[in-house]
């Protein structure tokens, strides 16, 4: 996957997250996380839709995931900006907007168009 497809996928999730259509977001940030292991963007993107989805123990279990990855295989930490969602929702306390029913439906993001010769 391109960067620039990347970065429209990261969009549509967080337009997903913005519209409460959380289930769809766990979908797709799921996808993008199976592709990119140590992109922390997505990783905090299937954390809030999870913990919208009412699924809190599956998105601090993404985090602690991340976390032991980045430190077994790079040897670093996880962003401050990834370490506080976490932190929120361990106090069970993130931003309002993330909030939902439970259910995930998976469904990744579609594949960028093939580029004309």
């Amino acid at each position: 996957m391109n960067e620039a497809h990347l970065a429209a996928c990261e969009v549509r999730v967080d337009a997903l997250l913005s519209a409460g259509r959380f289930q769809e977001a766990v979908g797709d940030a799921v996808a993008l996380v199976e592709e990119h292991p140590y992109h922390q963007n997505v990783h905090a993107q299937l954390m809030r839709a999870l913990y919208a989805s009412g699924r809190r123990a599956a998105a601090l279990e993404v985090y602690q995931s991340l976390r032991r990855r980045m430190s077994d295989d790079l040897g670093i930490t996880p962003s401050p900006t990834t370490r506080s969602l976490h932190h929120a929702m361990l106090q069970d306390r993130p931003d309002q907007r993330y909030l939902s029913a439970a259910g995930a439906v998976r469904r990744p993001c579609p594949a960028p168009p093939s580029a004309a010769p």
